[in-house]
């Protein structure tokens, strides 16, 4: 209401003063483009976390991942019509899904259908699912005496292989709620896991995601983008991984990077100021009479210098101000594809893995008991390694229950999204599309 408000009195100016000052009508009118700039960026970024519009309200609301979810639960559903076709040895992926008992809903249904609904004979033959019970007794997780579980897991993994003293201090964190080292601790284990399949590539995911249709074929290029590009940077060693969820709200206009900012809105205002003075120059050699003078040329016209350099000094920042208020991920929206993500990023919701690492990271796993799998990640990488991101991301985050079960830890569940991922849109003919 105030926008409009707004609106309706710059009208009555402009309609006012149109005719009596032609500098008017122009200055009106760029005032009208820029309100109708304002309601754009207010219909259409709310959607974006790093911009002034975005609205909380609206932004949360699930679309594609609304269809996903009904899919990969038709599927778990439909299972007992499932036979897994005999994982090839070595698989080309392991993949290895932990889940933890959750207060009210289990998501690990919707993880896995969403994993394996669309996969072909072929693809799914080609990856050795890994389930994950993280719990010292397994019957304590509802879904471990459910019987499609181990009809569609290739290996249902436990804590039976580990000692005595360790089975010990896990039980010890369950019943004190220390997560930070369990969480380490099965993270450690389950990739442990995984590299002892013999697969080349290792994709590690919580028990709380949606994979998008067609994540598979999507993931193997990523491997083989990444593999081929990483030898020819020789700023690093190796890659450490490749993201398969991030979320949007960390990639705004960050303040590490504001000399970049500066540099270039200096250079849009030298380039705004330098035109407009030279628009000036060329249109005051022309011969025509002021009536036949567009507004804009009678705008370029100001009686002195210093008139036309106060208007760009006003113009080109309000253009700006607006510019960053719309925020980065509306204006400057990284393209479709596999790109170096090196900050910025989270969470460890999905990633991949080189086998040939695995026992770097649990090695560095083991020596770390009190950080964060994510805040590990970011300084293991500093040592050289490129992390890389899949854009759009694979995965959507939907644990909107914290199996720590806190208010401020379901709080940080539900802020954990990735909003472009709910712009999917079904293809004709099947797969999936980015919606823009």
């Amino acid at each position: 209401m105030r926008l409009a408000a707004i609106f309706q009195r710059t009208a009555a100016l402009f309609a006012h003063h149109a005719l009596a000052s032609p500098k008017a009508w122009a200055i009106g009118s760029f005032l009208i483009l820029y309100l109708c700039a304002i309601q754009y960026c207010r219909l259409y970024f709310y959607r974006d976390p790093t911009s002034y519009f975005f609205d909380e309200s609206r932004a949360y609301e699930p679309l594609y991942s609304t269809t996903r979810r009904a899919q990969a639960l038709d599927y778990i559903s439909s299972f007992a019509n499932y036979t897994s076709p005999s994982p090839s040895s070595p698989p080309e992926l392991c993949l290895g899904v932990a889940t933890v008992s959750r207060p009210q809903e289990q998501y690990i249904h919707a993880t896995l259908g969403s994993l394996l609904h669309g996969l072909t004979p072929p693809q799914r033959a080609s990856i050795h699912l890994i389930t994950f019970i993280a719990h010292t007794d397994p019957t304590t997780h509802p879904v471990y005496s459910e019987s499609w579980l181990p009809a569609l897991s290739d290996t249902l993994l436990t804590y039976s292989a580990v000692n005595a003293s360790t089975l010990s201090a896990l039980s010890a964190w369950e019943s004190t709620h220390d997560y930070k080292p369990k969480a380490l601790f099965d993270y450690a284990y389950l990739l442990s896991a995984c590299a002892a399949t013999g697969a080349p590539h290792i994709a590690m995911l919580e028990g709380d995601v949606l994979a998008v249709d067609g994540w598979l074929p999507r993931a193997q290029a990523a491997i083989a983008h990444v593999e081929a590009h990483t030898p020819a940077d020789p700023a690093v060693q190796d890659w450490l991984y490749i993201r398969l969820f991030y979320t949007e709200q960390y990639l705004g206009w960050n303040s590490e990077e504001w000399p970049t900012y500066l540099r270039w809105s200096l250079l849009a205002l030298v380039l705004t100021t330098t035109t407009l003075f030279a628009l000036r120059y060329a249109s005051s050699t022309l011969l025509l009479p002021p009536r036949h003078q567009s507004p804009l040329l009678l705008l370029l016209l100001l009686p002195t210098p210093l008139t036309t350099l106060l208007a760009s000094l006003t113009l080109t920042p309000a253009c700006l101000t607006l510019y960053f208020l719309a925020g980065r991920i509306s204006m400057q929206p990284p393209p479709p594809g596999v790109h170096r993500m090196d900050n910025f990023g989270c969470c460890s919701q999905g990633f991949i893995f080189a086998s040939r690492l695995a026992p770097l990271l649990t090695d560095r796993i083991q020596h770390h008991s009190m950080e964060f799998i994510d805040m590990l990640m970011e300084a293991t990488a500093t040592e050289g390694y490129a992390r890389w991101a899949v854009v759009p991301s694979l995965l959507q985050h939907v644990g909107r229950r914290s199996a720590k079960g806190d208010e401020y830890a379901d709080w940080r569940a539900k802020m954990i999204w990735n909003f472009g991922f709910e712009l999917y849109e079904r293809a004709v003919g099947g797969g999936v599309t980015g919606g823009g």
